[in-house]
């Protein structure tokens, strides 16, 4: 596997945030994936939750300011200033975020995002179901 498999899976993550498709998250994302904020509030949910709620999760615009990868053997962490236009459950998501996924290369060589790290820079609150 190379640096372009894991753009190209990051290309597949985004796509799938962005139609909403819970098939294509599905084999994206971990066993153990879960979005974590710090701010505003704390908040963890895990992975069932998050793909429940990525049918309420309308993005109409989603803009990435600034991105940098690391990679180190099966882990690669990205980091990210994305703009984007949302609602979640009838809330405002709009606004820049400071996004870090953490991925992990399984034992077929797939990448997987295991952790997404979320800090709006703006917004309020994550609705939860």
């Amino acid at each position: 596997m190379t640096r372009t498999d894991l753009l190209n899976a990051d290309s597949a993550w985004v796509a799938a945030l962005l139609a909403r498709d819970r098939e294509a998250a599905e084999r994206i994302l971990h066993a153990e994936y879960a979005l974590v904020l710090v701010h505003p509030a704390p908040a963890r949910v895990e992975r069932d939750e998050w793909l429940r709620t990525l049918a309420d999760y309308v993005i109409t615009e989603w803009s990435v300011r600034e991105s940098t990868w690391d990679v180190r053997g099966d882990m690669a962490t990205h980091l990210q200033l994305v703009e984007q236009t949302a609602v979640v459950r009838g809330a405002d998501r709009s606004g820049p975020f400071a996004l870090t996924d953490t991925w992990l290369r399984d034992g077929d060589g797939t990448w997987r995002v295991w952790r997404r790290h979320s800090t709006p820079l703006r917004a309020g609150a994550m609705p939860r179901s």
